[in-house]
């Protein structure tokens, strides 16, 4: 199955980031099924199932793997449909907004044994305390590293030389943009990338699935080529064309890493070592060209210590998201030995009826 993949939820500095708000709008007639249940009790094998069937249908589908286990699914997005299933347990829990007409949750809860549970429960207890306090230290780790790139800003930013940046952008946007459409803009939150057990992982199948055009802005601080992307955002937003802002999770509040333009086939990415370019760029745009580079000289050997360490803390960050991942391993087989997966297996085929029963009818 070929379908998009985006990131909706992030480890970062602040703790765990969601854009699970990004799931559905309630106030357009949106379905969201939300599962209820602990590790290891079918969450993810239920939303395959769905995907499977839109996919073999024809809808498109947007998958949401999950960045503490990038195997694992968080939820789906059926955008013809206009139906999404999610995972609605912690850290992304799910609130109905208009429950039994937008949202219905399903409870995986229901075909476990509770008593057999319940002769595990201080292993569970345990394991459960031990996987949240290694998400914790990686956490701690994070906002080690994040000193760091604010360190690497305060260096960085004033040797930036806006105004051309600002040219370049308006001429970028004039040249790849086109013309001002007459539809609303509708602006999509994401992320493409995201620290996981496996290391950093980037979606670029979502790249090349969804574009026929990449411009890749080379910049190993990241700093002007995020500044340049809120630049094109805005051109983009004044010509009413769909984006797909793509944040980094070191800074989700502010830091742009990449945009998609659906309509036009076109990705603007930021390539450095950390997430480095695999697909072939149609233009490559170098960011120290916005860089005063003499004085960068200057700063070159505390720039170089910053990037090594900022390395070494990241490569700690994994390792806890490895030992995290290792005790939610732990945790599932335990659920997985008291789960009744026949009762299981009939409620993936009840939702994947009641998502299909009527699609003609809300295809859009």
């Amino acid at each position: 199955m070929s379908a998009t993949q985006f990131f909706l939820g992030a480890n970062t500095p602040e703790g765990f980031v969601s854009l699970f708000n990004e799931l559905y709008d309630p106030y357009d007639d949106w379905k969201m099924y939300i599962i209820k249940g602990g590790p290891g009790t079918g969450k993810s094998s239920l939303m395959k199932a769905a995907a499977k069937e839109a996919d073999k249908r024809g809808f498109d589908v947007e998958l949401v793997p999950c960045s503490s286990d990038p195997l694992s699914l968080d939820g789906i997005i059926i955008p013809q449909l206009k139906t999404a299933v999610a995972d609605g347990t912690s850290p992304h829990v799910i609130d109905p907004v208009f429950p039994g007409v937008c949202e219905e949750t399903i409870n995986m809860g229901q075909y476990w044994d509770s008593e057999k549970l319940r002769g595990s429960s201080q292993e569970i207890r345990r394991i459960t305390i031990q996987n949240s306090n290694e998400h914790k230290k990686c956490v701690k780790y994070l906002k080690a590293a994040r000193i760091l790139d604010c360190d690497t800003a305060k260096i960085i930013k004033p040797l930036i030389n806006y105004e051309k940046a600002e040219r370049f952008a308006e001429r970028t946007g004039e040249k790849e943009l086109g013309k001002k459409l007459s539809k609303p803009c509708k602006i999509q939150k994401r992320f493409l990338s995201a620290l996981t057990p496996l290391g950093i992982a980037v979606e670029y199948d979502t790249v090349k699935n969804l574009c026929d055009r990449i411009i890749s802005i080379k910049d190993e601080y990241g700093i002007a080529s995020s500044a340049i992307l809120k630049m094109l955002a805005e051109k983009a937003k004044e010509k009413n064309i769909d984006m797909i802002l793509c944040y980094c999770p070191m800074n989700p509040a502010e830091k742009l890493e990449h945009i998609i333009f659906p309509e036009l086939k076109l990705c603007f990415t930021t390539s450095n070592s950390y997430h480095p370019l695999i697909l072939k760029a149609d233009k490559t745009v170098h960011a120290d060209r916005f860089i005063n580079q003499s004085q960068l000289k200057e700063s070159k050997n505390k720039l170089l210590f910053i990037k090594k360490t900022r390395t070494e803390i990241l490569g700690e960050a994994i390792k806890k998201l490895e030992a995290a991942k290792a005790a939610h391993d732990v945790l599932e087989s335990y659920y997985i030995s008291a789960m009744d997966f026949e009762g299981a297996s009939k409620e993936t085929e009840k939702l994947v009826k009641n998502i299909f029963k009527d699609d003609v009818s809300r295809e859009t």
